[in-house]
């Protein structure tokens, strides 16, 4: 009796491998709760090799959860990657960085570096939770389970995520950002600006560029995809010329000005100029280069 006990034992602790390494279908849960569509990806093992299939794209529109099946999944483990625009999830954790085309598609997933047609994606590892669902073969169904929020993006994405314009396809626009750097021998102010939706001109508080300093000075999502671009007050460097008002700690607000000889008025005392920074349908970093 103890014999055929201890055997039953050995048989029990061999079969669980065996039966982990055996396929089955996982539900993929993933659900949207952002304000725009975002795109899923997701690599897992068929055998039990070490490589993985790559799975692209699921569609999952906001407020919306994703609830397909990926067939065949061997392992307690997926990898996945979700974008929309800019940003890309998982924000901060990253378990594997795969290979992924632009279009859908089904292959092997392959690992940096990458051909002329895929772009290195990052991507999260996520267990794949029992269920009691029976499912074919007689195995039940994996689940895995994800929630998309913005809450997830770093510090200054997650402030711009909710309420984040979309683009033709409903997924978030491209974050903007302009960087300046400055080639000359001293410091120089520079400031970022937007026309109003009143026809006025705005910039942001005046930042101080060191000598050889690059810096982003703004990121978010400007109007019609342009960006003001002021190298200082009194300075008359810029295409555009403007009256500004005296305040350095705080915004700017400006109003055009005709010519160079034209007085500015004393509610905006400072003669300035800009110019107008236009970014492409996909173009997410300007560079301007401001000094002499």
């Amino acid at each position: 009796m103890r014999s055929g006990f201890l055997g039953f034992l050995l048989m029990a602790g061999f079969a669980a491998p065996v039966q982990a390494q055996a396929p089955r279908d996982v539900l993929l849960e993933v659900c949207n709760q952002t304000g725009f569509a975002v795109a899923a990806a997701a690599a897992y093992r068929t055998t039990p090799a070490p490589s993985r299939t790559l799975r692209s794209w699921f569609m999952i529109a906001p407020g919306e959860c994703l609830n397909g099946a990926l067939n065949g999944v061997v392992g307690e483990d997926l990898d996945l990657h979700v974008m929309s625009g800019s940003w890309v999830w998982p924000a901060r954790e990253t378990a594997q960085t795969y290979c992924v085309p632009a279009d859908a598609t089904l292959t092997l997933a392959s690992v940096p570096p990458c051909s002329a047609n895929r772009r290195a994606r990052d991507f999260t590892r996520l267990p794949v939770e029992a269920t009691s669902r029976r499912g074919p073969g007689g195995r039940n169904f994996g689940r895995v389970v994800h929630r998309i929020h913005c809450e997830d993006l770093g510090a200054a994405d997650a402030g711009l995520c909710p309420g984040a314009p979309v683009d033709p396809r409903g997924m978030a626009a491209f974050v903007r950002e302009l960087e300046v750097c400055n080639n000359g021998r001293g410091p120089v102010p520079v400031s970022a600006g937007q026309v109003t939706t009143s026809g006025g001109l705005e910039f942001q508080p005046w930042q101080a560029l060191a000598a050889g300093e690059c810096r982003v000075i703004y990121r978010g999502f400007p109007r019609d995809g342009q960006v003001l671009l002021a190298p200082g007050p009194d300075s008359l460097a810029g295409g555009g010329l403007v009256c500004m008002t005296d305040n350095a700690d705080g915004p700017v607000f400006a109003a055009p000005r005709a010519g160079r000889s034209e007085a500015c008025p004393q509610e905006r005392p400072l003669p300035g100029s800009y110019e107008t920074v236009v970014f492409g349908a996909q173009t997410g970093r300007m560079t301007m280069f401001a000094g002499q």
